[in-house]
Formats: C-alpha cells, sequence, structure tokens
C-alpha cells in the first residue's frame, strides 16, 4: 500500500465513520463527543483532505508522492486556521500531523535502504578496496563474487560451510 493509498483509506474511513455517527446522533440518545451537526461539519473536513490528496498523481514515485503530500501540509494548517470550529480545525491539524509522519516513516525507510543497498554494493563492488573481485558470472566456490583462488588462503571464509577452496 503506498503512502498515498493509506492516507486515502484512512480519510474516507474517518468520514464514513463520521456520518454515522452524526445519523446515530439524530436517531437516538446524546453521546459524549461533538454533536450531530459537527459531526457532518468534521466529516466534510475528512472529505475535503480526502479530495485534496486523491487529487495527487497516482502514478508518481514514492519521493513525488512524499513531495506532493509534503506541499498539502501548508495548505492544510490554512484551512486549520480559517476554521471556525475547534473539532474541524482539529481534522485539519490531525491531517497535517498524519502527512508528516506517514511522510517522515517513508523518507526514514527509504534511507535505510538505500544504506542497505549501499553497503552491499559497496562491499562486493568497489574495485579500490576489493581487488580480488571477480565477474559475477566467473566459477566461485561460493558465487560470492571473490576470487578465493587470489587470496593465497585455503578456505573461503564467506562460504556458510567454511568451505575449501578448490
Amino acid at each position: 500500500m503506498t503512502p498515498r493509498d493509506y492516507l486515502l483509506d484512512r480519510f474516507r474511513a474517518d468520514a464514513d465513520t463520521l456520518r454515522q455517527r452524526a445519523a446515530a446522533l439524530r436517531r437516538g440518545p446524546a453521546q459524549p463527543g461533538p454533536d450531530a451537526n459537527t459531526s457532518l461539519q468534521m466529516a466534510s473536513a475528512c472529505e475535503d483532505v480526502f479530495a485534496m490528496i486523491e487529487a495527487l498523481p497516482a502514478g508518481a514515485t514514492v519521493n513525488e508522492m512524499l513531495d506532493a503530500l509534503s506541499a498539502l501540509v501548508p495548505l492544510l494548517e490554512q484551512r486549520a486556521a480559517a476554521a471556525n470550529v475547534p473539532p474541524v480545525r482539529a481534522v485539519y491539524v490531525g491531517a497535517a500531523t498524519r502527512i508528516r509522519e506517514v511522510a517522515s516513516v517513508e523518507r526514514q525507510h527509504a534511507v535505510l535502504q538505500i544504506a542497505e543497498d549501499g553497503a552491499l554494493h559497496d562491499d562486493l563492488a568497489n574495485d579500490e578496496h576489493n581487488v580480488d573481485d571477480d565477474d559475477a558470472g566467473d566459477e566461485d566456490v561460493d558465487d560470492d563474487d571473490v576470487d578465493d583462488d587470489d587470496l593465497d588462503v585455503a578456505t573461503d571464509d564467506d562460504a556458510p560451510s567454511g568451505g575449501r577452496v578448490a
């Protein structure tokens, strides 16, 4: 699930829940929390946030999507400042906060992924530090891209079984 999809699901579900709450309040006894009209206003704010997110291009890369989502934060903060009803203001503030959190987590994940991939490639492809690297297609006891014959060792330390070099 993409960050966009997650946020769309989140705000669609919030809007639906608030509309159901408003309907229940109109049918039955009062409940703690916002009244029916306020719940409907909050649902409309959730739908507004949903529409903003839905307008973002679905086919964007993760970084493009995170940038586009982050660009919504100032708009959400403006809508929060303009809202006269505190619970509606809270919807916009909450949306801005949720977008920041999702973007932060996704960016941290991307950095970790790059770090993991980079470390792997640096270990295997850096010719300056790994002069004994062979081509990926060359025969090697453990296919670890290190030509063990050039290392002048009798065993391959990278081998899962500490295997002997042929």
